[in-house]
Parts: C-alpha cells; structure tokens; sequence
C-alpha cells in the first residue's frame, strides 16, 4: 500500500530574525508550492528517494542527517522500529530559500508515517516530532516554520505563547522572487547575533522597533489598510538591512518591484539570499513586477492572492 503525507511552505510576513529574540511574527502558509511525501511497505532494506539522495536510507548523505533523525524518532514513537519502507519525497518548493522547505519535508513526512501504519496524528505529537529534526537543520528554531505550515493558516507567534491563527482581510497580492541564491540561514542568524552582540543597545532598540511594526501590521491586515501594509514591509526591509541580512540581489529585485508598481517589498526569511515579496495592489500590477523580476533573471516567481486566505 502507499501512502501519502502533503505540506505547503510558508512566507515570513513580518518579523524575521527578531522573533528569536521575543519579538512577534506574522506568518502566512504558502499554498503555490509544496512537499509531498509517499511511503510504501517493502521487503528489503529501508529506501529514500529524493532529489539529494537516492538509494538505501542507511547511507544517506548528511544533508539528509535530520530526516534520517526524524524517521528513527518517528517510527520508535509508533513501535514500528523494524519496518521497512521507501520513502519518496517529492517537492515544488525550493529549498533553502526561506520558504520553510525543511518543516515542510517533515511534516509530509511524518503525515505520511503515521498515515502508512494508520494512525491518528495529533498536532501536539507533530510538532513534537518535526521539532526533532528542525533543530538539526537550524541552529535555533523559533518554531515559526513548523507552525505555520502545521496550521495551515495565517498566524501571529510569540515565543512561549499560544498561537493566533486568524484570516486575512487585504485585497492584494503577493510576488515572491526567488533569488536563486541559496539562504544562509545559519550563516545569517550568526550575523545577526554578532551585530547584537557588538552594540546591544542599537541592535536591542532595532528588534524591538521591527517588533512594534509588526504588532501594529496586525492592526492593518484588520482594516485591510492596504497602503499602510506597503509601508510596514518597507520599514521592516530597512530595518533588516541594518541587521546585514540583505545583498545586491535581494536589493536589486526590491527595487524593480517598487519601481513599477510594488507598494512594500522585502526579504521573506533569515536573508543573505532566498526570496523577497512584494506588495501589489491589483492583478495588472503583480504580473508587470512578475515580467520584470524575471527578465532580470529571477529563478522562481510566484503570484500570491492573499483572498485566498480570507
């Protein structure tokens, strides 16, 4: 028998990086792009199929170390341990690129797992679980990724506190770019944590104005203040620029979405590469940014309608 497990990737609205330090986020599942994974029963030693690796699950490259970590913790939670599978994991979403590709693989993942043995999967042992394996592909997760994509809705996250899952009130769209460039997302939490700890008070009085703006874009996205949000992503980019997450690429694609007809733009995610949004009032104006950004060589671009989240 085969079965399946399926997750989206997800898009940070507001509040990268300083949501590590205590401050709140807003993230959005990302509905145009996803993972799924396919699991079946077989007689011989355990498989993987990927588009890292493919072949038996026992030499697995260590790109895949968190998968494989997750796979044993999984199947010892189900008593399942001497199982033999194959496992296929397919996926439209880039990896690397601040979309949430790493919790989205674990989370089809273990759907899938607790799916091909027929077991209910409650969200408090999915979490449990993907966490495992979050913590291996990232220095210190803020469990944004894993509970955006679990819930499957828009939500605002604090550290330590209860998620707020609501609807999106904006009649707008979204152009994410891909870079091409792969995100450094270790690489750039470094950075961010030697900036503060370098001048703890600028850094300190930056988080917790990133932290404010995003308090306040909850606001907005309930009066669908659709200028008011343009704004805010154009604060919050200066603001992660200051945190040197940005780079000429990133900056290039930003301006090009501005220059013709963008509202905000910004990086999605840790930065140093990986994807920018950008704001656009109507349809017309999206694909104009989305024809631009591509001529000048964007990888991946998508059109995101936030009414698709209403």
């Amino acid at each position: 028998m085969n079965t399946h497990g399926t997750a989206t990737g997800k898009i940070i609205l507001m509040g990268e990086h300083a949501v590590v330090y205590g401050q709140p986020a807003i993230a959005l599942p990302f509905l145009h792009a996803t993972v799924d994974t396919s699991i079946t029963k077989i007689d011989t030693a355990s498989t993987i199929e990927s588009q890292y690796y493919s072949g038996p699950l026992k030499l697995a490259p260590p790109i895949l170390a968190g998968i494989n970590n997750l796979i044993d913790i999984a199947l010892k939670y189900l008593k399942k341990e001497s199982q033999q599978l194959h496992i296929k994991i397919d996926s439209t979403l880039p990896a690397q690129r601040g979309l949430g590709s790493s919790a989205a693989v674990s989370i089809s993942l273990v759907r899938a797992l607790f799916n091909v043995f027929d077991t209910k999967l409650e969200d408090d042992v999915l979490k449990m679980l993907v966490s495992h394996a979050e913590k291996i592909h990232h220095i210190n997760p803020s469990g944004l990724d894993m509970n955006t994509i679990a819930s499957g809705k828009a939500i605002y996250f604090e550290q330590g506190k209860a998620l707020h899952a609501f609807d999106i009130n904006i009649n707008a769209y979204l152009v994410i770019a891909d870079t091409g460039i792969l995100g450094q997302t270790r690489e750039a939490v470094k950075q961010v944590r030697e900036h503060y700890n370098l001048n703890e008070e600028k850094m300190g009085q930056l988080i917790e104005s990133y932290g404010e703006l995003t308090k306040n874009v909850m606001n907005v996205l309930r009066k669908g203040d659709t200028q008011a949000l343009g704004q805010a992503m154009n604060q919050a980019q200066d603001i992660l620029r200051s945190f040197g997450v940005s780079n000429n690429t990133i900056e290039d694609y930003i301006d090009l979405a501005l220059k013709n007809g963008a509202l905000g733009a910004k990086i999605t995610g840790s930065g140093m590469g990986g994807c920018t949004l950008a704001l656009c009032e109507t349809e017309a104006v999206a694909k104009h940014v989305e024809e631009e950004i591509k001529a000048h060589g964007a990888e991946n671009v998508w059109i995101f309608d936030l009414k698709e989240l209403a």
